[in-house]
């Protein structure tokens, strides 16, 4: 893809993952590896609803903003896991309100339910860290490192799904919360 059809992209998967409830209106960011030292990611603070193509800010892996304004306070787990994972080609950072629950509870995902693990691959836990921290991006980094980690699940704050396109990344996300939604409700059926 090219940067133009990139940033479109981009604007598409976050406006879904909103529509979908994934994110609220100014929570969650998403990415794209433009190049070996070009990343395309969403401006901080901006409603979903108002992100265009040329809203997407464009920075390097060491942070320097190439173009557009801030960048999302997460760039630099964005960047973290680029840089740990070569063969990843976009971030998808979410909030999702039943993996949220799941993790509250101190449950874990029953990933043996339907077909989903063939769609997700290996999911990770990450404890608890200050949201935008250096440290949530060092861990977040260090525990998506291993090929087949598609996904991580960041303990009361949200998750991260990794994808070869932004609608892989996007379903990883769907499907892991229609999983903790089916957990939740099988656990509490069985009690």
């Amino acid at each position: 893809m090219n940067e133009t059809s990139l940033r479109r992209s981009l604007v598409e998967i976050f406006r879904l993952a909103y529509a979908r409830k994934l994110v609220d209106l100014l929570g969650g960011n998403a990415s794209a590896r433009l190049s070996n030292d070009e990343v395309l990611i969403t401006p901080t603070s901006m409603p979903k609803i108002l992100i265009k193509p040329q809203s997407i800010v464009k920075i390097r892996l060491d942070g320097t903003i190439i173009s557009g304004s801030n960048p999302s306070s997460e760039w630099r787990m964005h960047v973290g896991i680029y840089k740990a994972r070569d063969d990843a080609k976009f971030i998808l950072h979410t909030h999702p309100p039943n993996i949220l629950a799941l993790s509250r509870a101190g449950l874990k995902i029953d990933l043996s339910l339907s077909e989903a693990i063939s769609y997700v691959g290996e999911v990770v836990e990450v404890p608890y860290l200050k949201p935008g921290s250096a440290e949530l991006a060092n861990a977040v980094s260090k525990a998506v490192s291993r090929r087949g980690v598609t996904a991580a699940i960041l303990r009361n704050h949200g998750l991260v799904t990794l994808g070869s396109t932004p609608y892989e990344a996007l379903n990883r996300a769907e499907v892991l919360e229609d999983l903790a939604y089916i957990t939740l409700i099988s656990n509490c059926s069985s009690k």
